[in-house]
């Protein structure tokens, strides 16, 4: 069965197959994150996976990778640390390298959703 679902990190709306019951937790296709489902009817409904900053960006950020095919690089850390720093200064994963925090620019940031990275080779 397929399901649309909307992610609140992302904004985005993606496409899941199978079955859903209220309780299970998914990853957006587009982002990485994981999100929790709240209501199956009338429509489905998932909210942002209530965990650790740290935690929430390490495992959204590998997910993104897996689901994309990308690697990270020696910086790694350097970013993490960054997109950590932004979250309790700002409330959200906003990208280090970008100085306005904007919904655009929260990890993934919208040009690397947009495949920026397949063309370049690198994000922002």
């Amino acid at each position: 069965m397929k399901h649309k679902i909307y992610c609140k990190v992302c904004r985005v709306s993606f496409i899941y197959h199978g079955e859903l019951e209220k309780g299970q937790v998914v990853i957006c296709t587009v982002c990485g994150a994981e999100l929790e489902i709240s209501a199956v009817e009338p429509e489905v409904e998932a909210v942002r996976l209530s965990t650790d900053p740290e935690t929430e960006i390490r495992k959204r950020s590998e997910n993104f990778a897996r689901l994309h095919g990308y690697t990270f690089n020696e910086d790694k850390e350097l970013v993490l640390d960054g997109l950590v720093g932004k979250n309790k200064l700002y409330g959200d994963f906003y990208c280090p390298c970008r100085f306005e925090n904007i919904s655009e620019n929260v990890c993934p940031c919208l040009e690397t959703r947009m495949n920026e990275v397949r063309k370049t080779g690198h994000c922002y």
